[in-house]
């Protein structure tokens, strides 16, 4: 292919998505998004090309850039975190020290149940 080949490739995926982001504000339709991004590949699915040409070609990138701010975007924005107050903070701290000493606890009885089952396949008696 010749350097003007691929420019007509370009021009020609260019239109389509002019098209498809015409198609999307006149029919009142925000574009689909992912994570609160827009997704890219199903604009580019949409359009018939790759989602590569965003990355390989910024004027793509750009023109999705102002779409978005044009149409902005399909579903629900991220949830704000939820604020804790000192009495959350507190029940974290409680809940992080009693799950701190069962760990502990854990592990010493595994420790013990090991020695038990070490004396069992041998034939040893333990001594504690």
């Amino acid at each position: 292919m010749s350097i003007n080949s691929f420019q007509q490739v370009s021009e020609e995926n260019y239109v389509r998505l002019e098209a498809y982001l015409d198609r999307m504000g006149s029919a009142g339709l925000k574009l689909p998004s992912r994570g609160g991004k827009v997704n890219k590949t199903a604009v580019a699915t949409a359009c018939g090309f790759n989602r590569e040409t965003f990355t390989q070609n910024k004027r793509f990138d750009r023109r999705l850039d102002q779409a978005v701010a044009a149409l902005g975007l399909d579903g629900p924005s991220a949830p704000e975190p939820p604020r804790r107050d000192g009495a959350d903070k507190a029940r974290i701290t409680i809940l992080e020290q009693q799950l701190a000493s069962l760990r502990g606890e854990n592990y010493e009885l595994r420790r013990r149940l090991a020695r038990y089952e070490h004396a069992t396949v041998t034939g040893r008696r333990v001594i504690p």
